[in-house]
C-alpha cells in the first residue's frame, strides 16, 4: 500500500514543480518586452534597469535574498493558516445560529472593506514592530475570504443530507462534524489558494511600512538607496515565491477535491 501511494505523492509535488512554467512563454514575451521597452527610451539603471541587470544583482547576493525571503514566507504562510483557520471558526460560529450570523457577518464585511494597510500603523502601535503584528496582518488578509467560502460550503448541503440527519436525530453538533464541515472543506482549500498570493503581498507590505526584516524592508533600503535593480530583484523574487505557494494551494485543493468526490 506505501508503494503504490508514493508514486501519487511524487507525482503530486512533480506537477506542483511543473506548474508555473507552462505558462513560461507568457514570462519569456513580458521579459521581453521589458528589455525592449528600456532600450528603446534609454533609462538610466537608476529608473529603470534592465533584466539583465536586474539578474546579476540578484546572482551577486543570492544568499541575502534567500534568508530575507525566508523570513517573509514564514509570516505569510503562517499569517495564511491562521486566517482560514479564524474564517473557520467565524464561519461555524454564524452558521450555528442566526442571531450569531447577524452580529458576525457585519464585523467580516467591515474588516474587509477597510483597506488592510489602514491596520498596519494601528498594529504596530497595539503590538510593537514584531513577526506578531505582521503575522496579525496576513491573517486579516486571508480571513474573508475563508469565512466567506465556508460559510457557503456549510449552507449549502444538500436537502436530502439536512433530512436524512433529522430522521436520524444528529444533533446539530453531530451534523457539524459529520456532515457540513465535510462538505466545507473544498472550499476552504479554495479560499487558502485564493489567499495565497494576497498573503506574501500583505506581509511584505507590513514589512515595507514598518521596517521588519524581510523582503519588503530590502525593497525599502534599495530604493532608498537609488539601487532600483536590487528593489526590482526583491519584488521579482517576492512575485516567483507567490506564485509558488499559489500552485502548492491548487496542488491540495486538487488533492482535496479528489478525495471528497
Amino acid at each position: 500500500m506505501v508503494s503504490r501511494a508514493q508514486p501519487g505523492v511524487l507525482a503530486g509535488w512533480r506537477e506542483v514543480a511543473i506548474a508555473p512554467f507552462r505558462g513560461l512563454w507568457s514570462l519569456v514575451a513580458l521579459v521581453v518586452c521589458w528589455d525592449l521597452y528600456v532600450r528603446a527610451h534609454g533609462f538610466n539603471v537608476i529608473v529603470l534597469p534592465d533584466p539583465l541587470t536586474v539578474a546579476r544583482a540578484l546572482i551577486a547576493d543570492w544568499p541575502t535574498y534567500m534568508e530575507k525571503l525566508g523570513l517573509t514566507m514564514t509570516a505569510a504562510i503562517a499569517g495564511l493558516i491562521l486566517g482560514a483557520l479564524l474564517g473557520t471558526i467565524v464561519a461555524i460560529i454564524a452558521w450555528s445560529s442566526r442571531l450569531a450570523s447577524g452580529m458576525v457577518a457585519p464585523l467580516a464585511i467591515a474588516v474587509r472593506t477597510i483597506p488592510f494597510i489602514v491596520f498596519i500603523p494601528i498594529l504596530s502601535r497595539l503590538m510593537g514592530y514584531n513577526v506578531k503584528m505582521e503575522i496579525v496582518v496576513v491573517t486579516m488578509l486571508s480571513f474573508f475570504p475563508s469565512f466567506v467560502l465556508v460559510s457557503s460550503g456549510l449552507s449549502g448541503l444538500p436537502a436530502a443530507a439536512s433530512d436524512l440527519s433529522r430522521v436520524f436525530g444528529a444533533t446539530r453538533w453531530r451534523k457539524l462534524v459529520l456532515i457540513a464541515l465535510p462538505a466545507a472543506l473544498p472550499k476552504l482549500f479554495t479560499s487558502i489558494r485564493l489567499s495565497s498570493s494576497r498573503a506574501v503581498l500583505g506581509a511584505m507590505v507590513a514589512e515595507f511600512l514598518t521596517g521588519l526584516d524581510g523582503l519588503g524592508r530590502l525593497f525599502l533600503l534599495a530604493r532608498g538607496e537609488l539601487e532600483a535593480e536590487r528593489a526590482l530583484a526583491a519584488a521579482v523574487v517576492a512575485a516567483v515565491a507567490a506564485l509558488l505557494l499559489f500552485h502548492v494551494a491548487e496542488w491540495a485543493e486538487r488533492r482535496v477535491n479528489a478525495r471528497m468526490s
